[in-house]
């Protein structure tokens, strides 16, 4: 990674319109950027930057990944770390909290094929399933997905819902969010205030993407 290249991402303006609960907007702005070099074609990526795209096999190697381990190894993983905002002073226990939490989110959101900004995972998944009256992921299948408990569950339900819209028209940054959310939570840092959980963050997205049809076919 040159420094010209970094250069130039830094001086871009930033791309986050998102509400944040556990990423910091720097953090959230290099991801979409990361992103869109690991994902679009070079004719789309031309219309938010001048940076080339990244080979396609980086993106596919870090998809096959079956744990966060393996994540970190990846070339298309370093690329994002290597752009993240470095803590001064940070301590060791802080860095590898993060740099598990930033695997996690590499793995999943390497998956989307399509980002969908301020559009959260919850509303998303909450969304009418083609006029049928039924939301995406069914209210059973969320419940599991708010309940996992441990990282592998987090990143096999995730895939699964993921894979229930197509992969698209979700936030690279919402989904990051959340993800980083449950990570900070899975490692004690439970918020005191309700609204800012994520389990009350993907309820109140879901359901609330749900009354309107649900209201409407009564």
């Amino acid at each position: 990674m040159s420094e010209t290249e970094l250069a130039s991402e830094a001086e871009a303006p930033p791309l986050v319109p998102e509400r944040l609960y556990a990423i910091e907007p720097k953090e959230a702005d290099a991801l979409r950027r990361w992103w869109r070099r690991l994902t679009l074609s070079a004719e789309a990526l031309k219309a938010h930057t001048d940076a080339p795209p990244w080979p396609k096999g980086l993106r596919a190697t870090l998809r096959r990944c079956d744990t966060i381990e393996a994540a970190m190894l990846t070339e298309a993983f370093r690329h994002l770390w290597q752009r993240l905002p470095v803590e001064e002073g940070e301590p060791e226990w802080r860095r590898n909290q993060r740099l598990q939490a930033w695997s996690c989110i590499a793995l999943v959101v390497a998956e989307l094929r399509e980002d969908a900004p301020k559009m959260p995972l919850g509303a998303r998944l909450g969304q009418q399933k083609r006029e049928t009256g039924k939301p995406c992921m069914s209210e059973l299948r969320f419940q599991q997905l708010m309940t996992s408990r441990t990282p592998g569950e987090l990143l096999q339900r995730l895939r699964r819902a993921l894979a229930l819209i197509d992969k698209r028209g979700v936030s690279v940054v919402h989904l990051a969010d959340n993800i980083a959310l449950w990570w900070r939570e899975y490692q004690g840092g439970i918020s005191p205030k309700p609204t800012r959980r994520l389990g009350f963050v993907w309820a109140n997205d879901y359901f609330g993407a749900t009354a309107g049809y649900r209201q409407d076919n009564q």
